[in-house]
């Protein structure tokens, strides 16, 4: 395959061009942004036993999937979304390197059942969790670019 890269010497990361990998070293949010970033990301970190790092990445997923929650026939009822954002909640308190404050807006916002101002907190959260994936990010990086 052509377009693909040898950097990693293992054929795990089929699909993943020297484009890609060029873009995916250039900031966190490119590889986040992107599921075959965060594939690569989460495959990186489960070799190098970066277990912190991939129930942030993880949590950052579930923010992710739950600030682009739509209410609509074939989705789930609001009261699953609230017991969904529960569980965020649960799992963010095993996220040390998430700002307590954050956390606690969340929290206000769930309990206020007021669906805008849940997405605004989950919003600040998913940044808090980029933000908490920049040790692992930076070893990532370290790993894929050439050195000159």
């Amino acid at each position: 395959m052509d377009g693909c890269f040898a950097a990693c010497g293992c054929d795990d990361y089929e699909g993943v061009t020297k484009a890609d990998l060029d873009r995916f070293t250039d900031k966190i949010e490119n590889v986040l942004n992107d599921e075959k970033g965060r594939r690569l990301f989460r495959n990186y970190m489960f070799t190098s036993k970066m277990k912190d790092g991939r129930r942030t990445l993880d949590f950052w997923e579930h923010t992710d999937k739950l600030i682009g929650y739509q209410e609509n026939a074939e989705s789930i009822s609001y009261r699953s979304y609230l017991r969904r954002v529960d569980r965020l909640i649960d799992e963010a308190g095993r996220i040390e390197e998430l700002d307590f404050a954050t956390m606690e807006r969340l929290t206000i916002a769930r309990d206020s059942e007021i669906k805008e101002e849940i997405i605004e907190a989950l919003k600040v959260l998913k940044t808090e969790a980029t933000k908490a994936l920049r040790r692992e990010y930076a070893k990532f990086q370290m790993r894929f670019i050439p050195s000159k």
